[in-house]
């Protein structure tokens, strides 16, 4: 004889499951999709990971000359003005430790690699590395196939938008429903039409420009300092056994930047320049923080060059290479 109960009990236990994963279809399948849109919104949108990316695929077998560090690096060299064929792979936040992670990865495909160009602001060694969570592994992932996560990646890790969604739901509303979305981007993925920050807003007026405030790191940190020292000198060893000629930048500044700059802070990075020389003398630096050749009109603010500044940076580095063979 059936067990009433137990029957009613299985066929409520069955209706339950029933409602709830066809409750969890409807709640689950919007986000999917609108996510999937999202992801598509973004991928389509012109960026210079997209443009940097398809470069390298066209051009990996010849470049000579691969650029690392953050938007400093990113905004002071454009790879039109070197003879060398050369890619520039730095962006805002990027430090050395995914600088590192790029270059090992991608050097196994770049046969004619010579030159490798390194950044070392007033604050490199004061900051933190980027943490294996960082957003930008994801772009690394998706674009050059570069995993910076320290750990098996998985299908989500490649997914741009939800990396840093209010990022890219700003890029979406300025570029498709805005029309506020005015980068040029060249081949190598410089963007040519970079002239928005705060110096050309105010027409490069000294008065009003030295008036503005600039927030320099002031945070000196002892540990993340001898870590990021000793990990430099990781990096250079590690070009120097394969072969790579370093050239480390540090970049121009604005006289408002250097007047707020910690003092403590630069010198000890200037300490470590001194050791880089006698330690490692095929190290070529090119020191132009305070390089008087670089006007008000270079600059897009007090530390970032503007494409007229980038051009004439990128020139000099052109000149040190070619001086190099």
């Amino acid at each position: 004889m059936l067990d009433r109960q137990n029957n009613l009990y299985t066929s409520n236990s069955k209706e339950k499951k029933r409602y709830l994963i066809t409750y969890s279809l409807w709640f689950f399948i919007p986000i999917l999709l609108i996510s999937g849109i999202m992801e598509v919104l973004t991928l389509n949108i012109p960026t210079n990971y997209k443009k940097n990316s398809a470069y390298f695929n066209e051009s990996k077998s010849e470049i000579e000359l691969i650029a690392l560090g953050s938007s400093q690096m990113d905004g002071a060299i454009n790879p039109e003005f070197l003879d060398k064929s050369s890619i520039c792979l730095a962006s805002s936040s990027q430090h050395h430790k995914l600088d590192f992670t790029i270059l090992k990865q991608l050097s196994t495909s770049t046969k004619k690699l010579k030159y490798v160009v390194l950044e070392l602001s007033n604050s490199h060694l004061e900051l933190p590395h980027n943490s294996k969570d960082f957003w930008k592994n994801a772009v690394y992932l998706k674009f050059f196939n570069v995993n910076a996560f320290d750990r098996k990646t998985y299908f989500k890790d490649e997914l741009i938008y939800i990396a840093n969604p209010d990022l890219y739901t700003r890029m979406i509303t300025d570029y498709y429903i805005r029309d506020n979305y005015d980068i040029e981007l060249n081949k190598f993925g410089f963007n040519t039409n970079s002239f928005d920050g705060s110096f050309p807003l105010n027409d490069f007026n000294e008065d009003i420009i030295s008036k503005l405030t600039t927030t320099p790191n002031q945070k000196r940190n002892t540990e993340i300092f001898k870590n990021n020292t000793a990990y430099l000198f990781s990096m250079i060893e590690y070009m120097e056994a394969h072969n790579l000629q370093t050239i480390i930048c540090t970049l121009p500044l604005y006289k408002t930047y250097t007047a707020n700059l910690n003092s403590t802070i630069v010198k000890r990075r200037d300490s470590v320049i001194s050791v880089i020389k006698n330690r490692y003398p095929n190290v070529i630096f090119m020191e132009t923080e305070k390089d008087p050749n670089f006007k008000i009109t270079d600059f897009n603010n007090a530390n970032h060059l503007n494409p007229d500044g980038s051009k004439k940076f990128t020139l000099l580095l052109n000149a040190i290479v070619n001086k190099l063979d």
